[in-house]
């Protein structure tokens, strides 16, 4: 598997549900989009013609509409869509104990949902340097192009310290949308910042990541809440303390520390770089 593939296994229901997010319904693409997720258990087994007629379109419009999620062809994207299919069957996995005791009182989920949240706060909160921080301000004010790469939710809060960072005069790429990250990394170069945010860092998929980003040289931060993940062509690795759910593929926990992490970024940049 080639490693743009591989890093789509992990977001290709994430892109194509922001194809229905920010395309026009007039867009064939949207239309092609929208079809698929409304008949996910379908298209492993589909054909191209089939798909295509239930999208009132031709086959090779279906073919682009792949190699546009990166993928190779059809039979690539129906691989892709089988893997998450799977993996979502596991999704979520509570304890037998817990599953007892929310059937018995529902509140305890409540409880179970925030409690754990803000644990995982409380222990990026006490562990927290504030001259990391600082280090990690400088970065983004040294670069002259800043590019953050995240994987579902983690997109989406990237997306709001760009904007925030904006008004900031400070101008970030934040991939969001229709898996072009890989594409958009030809820009980066020497005297380019990509920040990489995962909760769990994967060894797998992150290496081939960095690999991949590496071609043009530019400096690495990885910010993660994985204690162990190592990679010698990353400049910084932040590791935030926190804890993440057993009982879910995805992040809970995590994703809410990064955000809190990166808001204090956003502020302190703000007084150390004030214009």
């Amino acid at each position: 598997m080639d490693k743009v593939n591989e890093y789509n296994e992990v977001d290709i229901l994430y892109t194509l549900m922001s194809y229905v997010n920010v395309s026009s319904s007039q867009d064939m693409y949207y239309t092609i989009a929208h079809t698929i997720l409304t008949n996910l258990d379908k298209i492993p087994t589909i054909s191209i013609n089939d798909l295509a007629d239930l999208c009132y379109t031709s086959p090779s419009t279906i073919s682009r509409f792949c190699k546009d999620m990166n993928c190779k062809n059809f039979a690539n994207f129906k691989h892709e869509i089988a893997i998450a299919l799977e993996l979502s069957k596991h999704e979520l996995h509570l304890k037998e104990k817990d599953i007892h005791m929310i059937s018995r009182n529902p509140e305890y989920l409540v409880d179970k949902i925030y409690n754990e949240t803000i644990e995982s706060l409380k222990m990026g909160q006490e562990t927290i340097n504030i001259h990391d921080i600082d280090k990690i301000c400088e970065m983004l004010y040294q670069a002259q192009k800043v590019q953050m790469i995240g994987y579902q939710f983690n997109k989406i809060i990237s997306n709001d310290f760009q904007i925030k960072m904006l008004k900031l005069q400070k101008f970030i790429y934040a991939f969001v949308e229709r898996g072009e990250d890989f594409q958009r990394l030809d820009i980066n170069d020497e005297n380019t910042l990509v920040i990489i945010m995962t909760v769990r860092a994967r060894k797998k998929l992150i290496d081939s990541l960095v690999k991949k980003i590496k071609e043009n040289h530019p400096r690495i931060l990885m910010i993660t809440l994985n204690k162990e993940y190592e990679n010698n062509d990353i400049d910084m690795i932040y590791r935030l303390d926190g804890t993440e759910t057993d009982y879910s593929e995805s992040s809970l926990q995590g994703t809410m520390s990064l955000l809190a992490l990166l808001n204090m970024i956003y502020v302190r940049y703000g007084i150390l770089y004030k214009r």
